[in-house]
């Protein structure tokens, strides 16, 4: 199983660049491979991020908690790399939590095997750039959503990013993703849907 999860994190890596067998030898010693299960915490507040991980299955959240409540900020799917990035980039503690919605299987990759990957090769800056790259669009769009969509059209613009969503996160969830509460979300699914222009986001 272990061997089909690392030949799974090459071939996506080998999409930005070509890996030597010493780089591929640092991987398969370096890596771990672990299963968690629902609300599992994979990472908590007032730690510092020292890992990335890459999802392979399942689907994880992260949020802030406030006054003993939930306040979403991003959710990962499969094939998604994530982990607090301020904290990781700055290793400083991080106030989020990251949560695994479903059952997840995960790659845990070290910060100090990254740390030696880029001193063997400066390449391995193509997979983080690539990585928070991804990450600010996501968060840009994210942040013109809230400006420039009314209810009803965040909604529709997070089933066009995540087509899966409703059926895989539980509503109250989405609901504090999009800045609603969960009987405005109720009330906006149960509406008959026209179609709407959402490109205005994507065109910040």
């Amino acid at each position: 199983m272990e061997h089909i999860q690392l030949n799974h994190l090459i071939k996506i890596i080998k999409q930005l660049f070509p890996l030597n067998d010493k780089e591929i030898s640092l991987l398969n010693d370096g890596i771990s491979f672990f299963s968690a299960e629902k609300e599992k915490n994979l990472i908590k507040p007032l730690h510092v991020a020292d890992r990335l991980f890459f999802l392979e299955k399942g689907t994880v959240r992260s949020f802030y908690q406030k006054d003993y409540k939930d306040i979403n900020t991003e959710f990962f799917f499969e094939n998604n790399f994530f982990t607090a990035f301020t904290s990781f980039l700055t290793q400083e503690k991080t106030n989020l939590h990251f949560q695994c919605i479903e059952q997840c299987d995960l790659i845990s990759i070290p910060r100090e095997l990254l740390d030696k990957l880029l001193r063997e090769d400066t390449k391995w800056n193509i997979l983080l750039n690539n990585i928070l790259a991804k990450e600010y669009i996501k968060k840009c769009r994210r942040e013109s959503s809230f400006l420039l969509l009314d209810a009803n059209e965040r909604y529709h613009y997070f089933l066009k990013q995540f087509p899966d969503a409703d059926n895989r996160i539980p509503l109250f969830h989405i609901a504090s993703y999009l800045g609603m509460s969960p009987e405005t979300l109720s009330r906006i699914r149960s509406k008959k849907i026209n179609q709407i222009d959402l490109s205005q986001v994507n065109n910040i």
